[in-house]
């Protein structure tokens, strides 16, 4: 833990690719697909709605007829069931880990899909934490956290992380740690993660997936838009085919957590 403090002076770099303009068009609606597919619970869970009017400020409405299927890499296909309020859900199915999964949608007679490989599990080592002295970064002062993991020997692993602080997930785009291993393919990593400053009792948990790289690059193009010197308002690259808006992401996590004392 002592040594955290030295690797906080390190900053990450995570590359990010030209987007896509934003169409405000008042009479196009699009297709909004979130689905995630998390090994953790073997679990699949579908948010479909439709973009409502840009300037309206009503909320998007839910679809609620859709057709969702899911296909693994064997060509077996199961249906998501709807639940409720454009919610669709799928318990107990098990992953199988470097397998490519395909995620059907028809919606008003539109078939969106997209595919994406649930990777093998890369389980942390632990989560370190130091003091920070007060500073323009660290206000009045607290505690750092860092993610260790060992980086599989097989270049091309990409990790998002998550942490909680005393129960809350903080999963805003900003709060999301996304890493690649071309600096650190085959290494120990100890990855500080500049979210949050702790106090002492508090409780951190962290949440670290291994990602497909297509959903790496969609997070960064989004966390992009974030940025105040970004061109201009844009989506990210489509990962539906037909243009759906979203993403289909299978994933495992691995969690740690620790008090700070």
């Amino acid at each position: 833990m002592k040594y955290l403090a030295l690797i906080l002076v390190l900053i990450a770099f995570a590359s990010c690719r030209k987007v896509i303009d934003v169409d405000l068009n008042e009479a196009n609606p699009a297709t909004v697909i979130e689905a995630n597919y998390t090994a953790e619970d073997s679990t699949i869970r579908v948010f479909i709605t439709e973009t409502s009017n840009f300037f309206s400020g009503d909320s998007e409405p839910t679809v609620d007829d859709a057709v969702v299927t899911i296909t693994d890499q064997a060509g077996n296909s199961q249906l998501v069931p709807f639940i409720s309020e454009g919610g669709y859900v799928l318990e107990n199915y098990i992953p199988a880990y470097g397998t490519t999964y395909t995620m059907t949608v028809l919606s008003d007679g539109v078939t969106y899909t997209a595919s994406c490989e649930m990777h093998t599990l890369i389980p942390q080592l632990g989560i370190l934490y130091d003091y920070i002295e007060p500073g323009p970064f660290s206000g009045d002062g607290g505690y750092g956290v860092a993610v260790s993991y060992n980086d599989p020997a097989a270049a091309g692993d990409f990790t998002s992380v998550l942490i909680s602080k005393n129960g809350y997930q903080m999963s805003g785009l900003n709060d999301i740690t996304l890493s690649d291993d071309q600096l650190t393919n085959g290494n120990l990593v100890i990855r500080p993660l500049f979210v949050e400053i702790f106090d002492l009792g508090d409780t951190v948990e962290i949440e670290l997936r291994t990602i497909d790289e297509k959903i790496y690059r969609y997070y960064n193009e989004l966390i992009s838009l974030t940025d105040p010197n970004s061109a201009a308002p844009a989506n990210p690259d489509y990962q539906w085919e037909n243009r759906a808006l979203g993403y289909f992401s299978a994933y495992p996590s691995s969690r740690q957590s620790v008090i700070i004392q």
